[in-house]
């Protein structure tokens, strides 16, 4: 009831303060600026240019590099791309009281769009072969002929409250849809059984470059080394180690943990300070470049992916089960997709309870260690990336017929 009321006042708010016809004649005054920002981008790119929307690849100031997976994705899709003879263009947010920006990372040429409407913006380009939506977001009018990457569900938030037709509308106009889970596909197909059960959309799981992340011959040191490889934040699930991991750290003295990646908000870093302070020397954080995160793992013995929310199929997961790590991860979003649990790992519901009971059963037996990191890098094969660039050269082939 409350859902309905909420609803229906957004619509009479609506009529009395005549907001869509504001809006209108607001985007109508805009649209002269917005088409000269489009005419100068497409001025400075030629060729067989394929236009990739995304909204954040580094900030709006083009100075920082998020470096997560999405733009790890974007880079590389970038490559196989460029070796079929296309010329990717990536477009992003920028500054909107700056001037238009752009950067280079490999075949990948990046514009930050000085405008506070970027989803309006990304409508008008017109010099292109086709167009690639990453992230099954807001993204308004589309360019035709598209592909939409979903990277997992993005709507299980714990703060979210979501109406199933606007989750409906991220998808109106999606040519193709490129989802990373089984997940995403699943759940549109569930809830929207008459509408997308013919929706054309294809299951391509993550990577990961079985050659670069190997297991190595390491020195015994008598320790258990564990490894956090990605960003520490709520929906990664660091609470649920901050609660898990001063228990395991007292019962086990040979265990040493490391942080790796940013610490997001203060509350958190503290924290992690905390931690440190609690058990000096075994404890450790460490922001690295990502050309060094096969040695991180191969530095490690277990890895956890305990998230929360906002999970595809992490190429963390990936990458530490191909150097061996055993990883213990929740059943959340396209992580089922990459765990059989005790088997190449160990799946956990999201809590800090069975987070520790795992931890506590595999620090305990040194023959499931073995039997699930050797299960864990013949089962990571399935996922090499030259597998990933041939699904995806497919899809680009089909794209414009080619």
């Amino acid at each position: 009831m409350k859902k309905i009321l909420k609803h229906i006042w957004f619509r009479f708010r609506n009529i009395i303060t005549l907001r869509p016809i504001r809006k209108w004649i607001m985007r109508k005054i805009e649209l002269p600026k917005l088409q000269r920002i489009v005419q100068l981008v497409e001025s400075q790119y030629d060729g067989r240019a394929v236009l990739i929307f995304q909204h954040k690849m580094f900030d709006i100031y083009g100075k920082e590099c998020f470096n997560g997976g999405a733009e790890r994705y974007v880079v590389d899709l970038a490559d196989i791309l460029a070796a079929r003879g296309y010329r990717p263009i990536l477009i992003q947010m920028g500054n909107p009281d700056g001037e238009l920006w752009h950067r280079d990372i490999k075949n990948l040429r990046i514009f930050g769009l000085p405008t506070n409407n970027y989803v309006l913006t990304s409508a008008l380009f017109k010099k292109y072969e086709f167009v690639i939506y990453s992230g099954a977001t807001q993204w308004g009018k589309k360019l035709h002929p598209n592909i939409m990457i979903s990277h997992g569900i993005t709507w299980d938030t714990q703060s979210d409250n979501i109406y199933p037709h606007a989750i409906l509308k991220l998808f109106d106009g999606v040519d193709k849809l490129v989802s990373v889970d089984t997940n995403t596909i699943s759940w549109l197909r569930t809830t929207f059984a008459k509408t997308m059960q013919d929706f054309n959309a294809v299951y391509v799981p993550n990577y990961v470059d079985t050659k670069l992340y190997k297991p190595i011959a390491r020195k015994p040191d008598g320790k258990i080394h564990i490894t956090f490889p990605r960003r520490a934040s709520p929906e990664r699930g660091y609470w649920l180690m901050s609660d898990a991991l001063p228990p395991i750290m007292e019962k086990y003295k040979n265990v040493v943990f490391n942080f790796i990646g940013f610490a997001h908000g203060d509350k958190i870093k503290n924290d992690i300070n905390r931690l440190i302070k609690l058990f000096p020397g075994r404890v450790n954080h460490r922001i690295v470049e990502p050309d060094d995160m096969p040695q991180v793992y191969q530095e490690a013995d277990i890895s956890l992916i305990p998230t929360l929310y906002s999970e595809g199929t992490s190429l963390s997961c990936l990458e530490a089960q191909s150097t061996g790590n055993i990883v213990i991860s929740t059943n959340v979003g396209g992580l089922p997709n990459l765990i059989i649990d005790g088997y190449n790992g160990i799946l956990i519901n999201p809590n800090a309870h069975d987070l520790m009971t795992a931890l506590d059963m595999v620090l305990a037996n040194a023959q499931l260690r073995k039997t699930l990191s050797q299960n864990a890098v013949s089962v990571a094969r399935a996922f090499d990336k030259s597998v990933w660039e041939q699904r995806w050269g497919k899809i680009i082939d089909e794209a414009k017929g080619n």
